[in-house]
């Protein structure tokens, strides 16, 4: 047996804090060291794990701090992408990165795309990743930076991404004394279609991508809410339902489909087969809804508008329905509130038609939409799906997508994933080989909701709570081990994280399987459901 004496500790601590200490120069060093073409160092700086990090930058609707999770080297780049476009760049790069797999990872952006998810990046550091992000190509969410400024958009659509992915990883090989092993990306939302975008076209970059919540054929995607917002129409309008109103229609799809699944818990399991009838909520002569909770025939009529596909000129399926169970925190405010969509109003005002008098409400139509489809603006739609590259390339895709998703219907990723399977001619059996589609009841956009929503992805770990949770069967480690180990996911674990606290977890099967319960059991334990047949 080794006895540990004062003297040995003494010098464990001294090499530790030797090591500390050059790491720290390392990183100081990258200022004069690193260099690429195109390329300005903005910062790089040590950063010690509990470090408040500020962003205080003007004019954009950004996080403005994050909290560090680990000690790392900060490292901060403007990429030059063209004559009128450029892109941010964070590279975080923790300390103990040799000893955790030298992994990569790449983190996606949301909405129009213009803040870099630090919440993603400082978590990706937790486990040992050297992380990085990047603004999109222009700072904020709004599409403002778009108008007349065509390599902007171009920034959007894939480059920043491609950009910053090889600028990243050209400084992590350069700052460490050993090279990558292996590259992942995680992403949702417009993060969800960056990793998608990747997998289509650069997929030898990745061989790991985690898209959640993919805005897939983007073109549709500002389609529907500008569709949902001409249906439901302004306050005030006969056909506008308040928040009151569409908490009764929640409760009412919660009334007529909670059931399918056997277990009555808010969640659906299999919204496909949920097909709500509004009508149940119908004034009848004489009613209103202050004295009755009953809504008119026109709103009655928005409402199945809302929760049916949308067709274009032509007969066109232009994005299918909305999912049926609907929530205040994206939906109302994004989709279905009375108010136009910042995003959807944005990429039509400053990208499609560069015109900063562009309105949903005094311009959208079903020829815009057209429109739109016809310039997808360079490849913006994400809608390749002979994924045969990355398949050959082994890159491991994991989709997954919630089935409560107020702001991008989940019948969108199933409608991809048929399509791939179509195209590609391989069954699922087959297609398990690469790519896997999970979807997750109970979870709304990217985050929150009423079931086993937390997966440990994208955007999930800013709840309370949430970094308490065990990271080993997140999404992120899922995908880690699948490349690395080849475990293959046939469930992705899910927990129900509500107010700090874990109240339940549920696998989530792959489809074409289904999450189905026993019948016997407590529905808060995994154990009480298995994979089913569709």
């Amino acid at each position: 047996m080794r006895l540990i004496t004062f003297t040995t500790v003494s010098l464990l601590l001294a090499a530790s804090a030797a090591g500390n200490a050059a790491f720290q120069q390392r990183c100081s060093n990258l200022s004069s060291s690193f260099s690429a073409a195109n390329t300005d160092i903005i910062l790089a700086d040590y950063v010690a794990k509990g470090t408040n990090i500020t962003f205080p930058e003007p004019g954009n609707n950004c996080p403005k701090f994050t909290i560090s999770l680990a000690d790392m080297c900060r490292l901060r780049l403007n990429v030059t992408t063209s004559s009128t476009s450029s892109v941010i760049v964070e590279v975080f790069m923790p300390e103990n990165w040799g000893s955790k797999g030298k992994r990569f990872l790449m983190t996606g952006n949301g909405g129009l795309g213009g803040c870099i998810q630090y919440n993603d990046m400082t978590y990706g550091t937790l486990l040992g990743f050297a992380v990085v992000g990047h603004d999109n190509g222009h700072a904020g969410d709004n599409g403002l930076p778009f108008l007349n400024k065509p390599q902007v958009v171009k920034d959007f659509a894939w480059r920043a991404l491609y950009k910053a992915g090889k600028i990243g990883k050209k400084a992590i090989n350069h700052f460490y004394p050993s090279s990558i092993r292996k590259s992942y990306y995680m992403g949702c939302s417009t993060g969800g279609r960056q990793g998608m975008k990747a997998a289509q076209e650069f997929p030898e970059e990745y061989d790991g991508i985690v898209a959640a919540a993919p805005s897939l054929d983007w073109n549709g995607v500002m389609a529907a809410p500008g569709h949902i917002f001409k249906a439901v129409g302004l306050p005030g309008s006969p056909t506008h339902l308040n928040l009151d109103q569409w908490n009764k229609v929640h409760q009412m799809v919660i009334r007529q489909c909670d059931g399918i699944d056997g277990v009555l818990d808010n969640v659906l399991e299999d919204p496909m087969k949920c097909e709500p009838r509004p009508e149940e909520l119908l004034c009848g002569p004489g009613q209103t809804w202050a004295s009755d909770q009953c809504l008119t025939s026109a709103q009655v009529a928005a409402v199945r508008k809302v929760y049916s596909p949308i067709y274009g000129n032509g007969g066109r399926l232009v994005h299918p329905r909305l999912n049926p169970l609907t929530r205040e925190f994206f939906g109302y405010r994004a989709s279905y509130g009375g108010v136009p969509s910042y995003i959807a109003e944005g990429w039509y005002r400053y990208a499609v038609f560069n015109d900063s008098n562009w309105s949903l409400h005094a311009n959208f139509s079903l020829d815009a939409v057209d429109y739109d489809y016809q310039k997808d603006l360079f490849g913006i739609g994400t809608n390749k799906t002979d994924l045969t590259d990355a398949k050959n390339k082994g890159t491991r895709i994991l989709m997954y997508h919630g089935l409560t998703d107020g702001l991008v219907t989940s019948e969108n990723s199933y409608r991809y994933y048929e399509d791939v399977s179509r195209d590609m001619g391989l069954p699922s059996s087959q297609l398990d080989e690469f790519y896997r589609f999970f979807p997750i009841s109970g979870l709304d956009h990217c985050y929150t909701g009423d079931g086993a929503w937390f997966v440990g992805g994208s955007v999930q770990y800013s709840p309370a709570g949430a970094l308490d949770i065990d990271p080993s069967d997140s999404v992120l480690m899922t995908m880690v081990k699948w490349v690395e180990q080849g475990i293959a996911p046939e469930t992705l674990m899910g927990r129900k994280l509500i107010g700090g606290t874990v109240q339940g977890a549920r696998a989530h099967c792959k489809h074409p399987l289904k999450t189905t319960y026993k019948g016997v059991g407590d529905p808060n334990l995994p154990s009480s459901w298995d994979c089913g047949a569709a």
